[in-house]
């Protein structure tokens, strides 16, 4: 297990899998993609996902480099053919395929997120007590750039874990 890894190395896998099954995915719709493989993965294995934090903005949790990355699209599919995208990003997403563990669990999360579109998804991130939400109330409406923690983060995805499975009991 590489962890963690660049967030535009996950948004690199994940835009690769919507590549091959036909599936947009906007920029809205990757933050929300990445949000919860980090969720998951901060839950399942207790270590992040990715390097960068997750930030608390005013419309929900944001990856900023990665929203500076593909605003260019704003909330069009996004384009592999247009992004930045440099040699060295190729290395590390081959790299991300040779772990086994963690390609498993992104395939996962897409299998679970990708018939929902930026909105649902985004919805999903606002719930009451969600980590986004938690960090909100605690700054004021016009900033911006809270940092959600990352116990904050799985706290919230391992209570997510033990409601769906008792449910299922």
């Amino acid at each position: 297990m590489g962890l963690p890894y660049r967030a535009k190395t996950i948004a690199l896998f994940f835009l690769e899998l919507g590549d091959k099954e036909g599936i947009d995915i906007s920029p809205m719709k990757m933050q929300k993609l990445i949000y919860f493989a980090h969720g998951w993965c901060l839950a399942i294995n207790g270590l992040p996902l990715i390097e960068e934090s997750i930030e608390a903005w005013r419309y929900g949790p944001v990856i900023s480099n990665i929203y500076y990355w593909l605003r260019q699209f704003g909330s069009q599919p996004i384009q592999l053919f247009d992004l930045d995208v440099e040699p060295q990003d190729f290395a590390r997403l081959k790299m991300l395929r040779q772990d086994g563990e963690t390609v498993q669990l992104l395939h996962k999360v897409w299998d679970v997120y990708k018939g929902y579109d930026a909105i649902e998804l985004s919805t999903m991130t606002h719930l009451p007590e969600s980590p986004w939400e938690e960090a909100r109330v605690k700054v004021p409406k016009e900033k911006f750039n809270v940092t959600i923690e990352d116990q904050q983060i799985r706290q919230y995805f391992i209570e997510q874990f033990s409601k769906a499975h008792m449910s299922a009991v």
